[in-house]
């Protein structure tokens, strides 16, 4: 046999062997049996099927073996072999190659920068929840009067809640609501239907209004007492005329007397015989009139106690003011 023969570097190991092989007239069988190398083993060998040999390291051994007994350069040959494996292996034409996937350690510069962008997020979502309460019209429920009514009497209480933050309006003219969005608000009615419109402003101007319609009969009592004396008296009356709707606080003696929104063209008759001060407060002066009777004077009219928008804070009427 030659030794030492040179080696194609474009065809297949297998190839060249099994070439070889059957240039010395040798069978796989007869080649089995001189080299102790399993036939099944060199027929996969000669056809490229490397998935069906043995593990890798004891096949370059046999393949140097076998490339030897053919008188070719065994390490060359082998050299060859581990390469073309190795090449059909990549292309996964061989068995397949498991890889484990790579460890993440968290690290404490990448924790704390994990923890930031954390609260980076959490500080985005809560900017968003709030700009989308505020974009929002809010919420508005009133529970006071759950409906329209029909009642007796010249007050009714308008109470319910809104989204805290609003601003709160009753027939325009704002009233007071507490940290959690309640509000409660006494409104003087005048005889027959009264329309009371409520609505709660966002500060981004978006609104939402809920009306009642309050019937209301006032008793004889009351619409016969509806003006202050002709004469002087031993004490003060005012009554108090609104030509809008506006809030109005009054007290008699140190004594509140009402407190609420009065509706425009509501007159309200305060004091009398006995009565030493009338304090007055009001949402918008300019809208809020008086008539006074007291010790000096007899149905001394005022037709306005202020400007416009103006909030006139306890304003006094005693039994001996003199009023211009």
């Amino acid at each position: 046999m030659a030794s030492n023969l040179p080696i194609s570097p474009t065809e297949p190991i297998g190839s060249q062997l099994q070439a070889r092989r059957k240039q010395l007239r040798l069978s796989l069988a007869q080649v089995e049996l001189d080299t102790k190398i399993r036939g099944k083993f060199l027929s996969a060998l000669e056809s490229g099927q490397y998935d069906s040999l043995p593990n890798d390291i004891y096949t370059r051994g046999f393949v140097q073996h076998y490339a030897n007994h053919l008188g070719m350069d065994g390490q060359l040959v082998s050299a060859a072999y581990q390469a073309e494996r190795g090449a059909a292996d990549e292309a996964h034409t061989g068995r397949p190659q498991l890889s484990r996937p790579r460890r993440i350690v968290f690290t404490g510069p990448m924790l704390a920068a994990f923890m930031g962008l954390v609260g980076i997020g959490v500080i985005i979502a809560y900017l968003v929840w709030q700009f989308t309460a505020l974009a929002a019209a809010p919420h508005l429920t009133l529970t006071s009067p759950d409906s329209d009514v029909s009642l007796t009497g010249s007050v009714v209480d308008i109470a319910g809640s809104t989204t805290p933050g609003s601003d709160v309006t009753v027939n325009d003219s704002p009233v007071l609501i507490d940290t959690n969005g309640n509000f409660s608000e006494k409104v003087a009615l005048k005889d027959g239907v009264n329309a009371i419109k409520v609505t709660a402003k966002s500060k981004l101007g978006k609104s939402t209004t809920v009306t009642r319609n309050v019937l209301a009969k006032l008793p004889s009592t009351e619409q016969t007492v509806t003006t202050v004396p002709p004469a002087p008296i031993d004490g003060v009356a005012v009554e108090v005329t609104v030509k809008q709707t506006t809030s109005l606080v009054v007290t008699g003696d140190g004594k509140e007397l009402f407190r609420g929104t009065v509706l425009g063209g509501k007159s309200l008759l305060f004091g009398g015989v006995g009565t030493i001060s009338i304090k007055l407060t009001t949402g918008n002066a300019g809208v809020t009139g008086v008539v006074v009777t007291n010790t000096v004077a007899a149905g001394k009219k005022l037709d306005k106690l202020g400007a416009d928008g103006e909030i006139r804070l306890n304003q006094e009427f005693a039994k001996d003011t003199v009023l211009p």
